[in-house]
């Protein structure tokens, strides 16, 4: 979705509110000129500012796609150490081998690392192949900790993975949602503004008021985050 300004959000809420604050006491007057441009536009114009206002911007959305990118990085941080611990044990199990070494995983750990995805299914190998020989690796002394965390790893993973591609998302319909009550705003800006030119027709500095802020110094791409 684009923008229908070329200047700074903050810029538009701070023009939006001034406004609000000069509308106190000249809407009578455009209502006296447009009756569309009474009480009822006002109040949705205020609506629209709190509400955007309220939401912050996307460097908000940002922060809380950052913490869930975290929290994998935390899991697969988890994952890779819980494979390392247990291949301590899977090789003083099967010392000789070699195929059921592979089975839990020996040698694919690098590949497997390399995505989210990929990491979740690996994961899911090894706890599969684990509950299978749990059994000889419960006979060299494996923890019953480290077999819990086998189990749960893959899990703690996925539900992290999902939680991050949930909030990228959810990041992408907010922009758009924000985009679209920020156009409302400068929509209805531009309604007063043009009204102004005849209301104070003969009040050049009150109907600069209803100016939108200058452009030259806050240009922004008009392509939105999310469309």
């Amino acid at each position: 979705m684009l923008r229908n300004f070329n200047f700074s959000d903050e810029l538009l809420l701070q023009h939006g509110s001034t406004t609000l604050g000069y509308l106190t006491e000249d809407m009578p007057l455009f209502k006296a000129f447009d009756k569309d441009l009474g009480n009822a536009k006002v109040k949705e114009l205020s609506t629209l500012i709190e509400a955007a206002l309220r939401e912050g911007g996307d460097d908000h959305k940002l922060a809380e796609l950052s913490e869930t990118t975290e929290k994998v990085v935390l899991q697969m941080n988890n994952s890779r150490a819980v494979f390392n611990e247990l291949q301590y044990w899977v090789v003083k199990a099967f010392p000789k081998h070699k195929a059921v070494q592979r089975q839990f995983g020996s040698g694919r750990l690098n590949k497997a690392i390399r995505s989210q995805n990929a990491m979740i299914e690996f994961m899911f190998e090894v706890a599969e192949t684990t509950i299978q020989y749990q059994k000889e690796l419960k006979a060299v002394g494996i923890n019953s900790q480290l077999l819990q965390q086998v189990a749960q790893q893959p899990h703690l993973l996925q539900n992290a993975n999902k939680a991050q591609e949930q909030k990228k998302r959810s990041r992408s319909v907010d922009a758009e949602k924000r985009i679209a009550r920020l156009n409302a705003i400068f929509n209805h800006l531009r309604d007063f503004k043009n009204a102004a030119v005849h209301v104070f027709i003969n009040q050049p500095a009150k109907r600069n008021k209803y100016r939108p802020p200058s452009t030259s110094a806050n240009r922004l791409p008009k392509k939105a985050l999310g469309s």
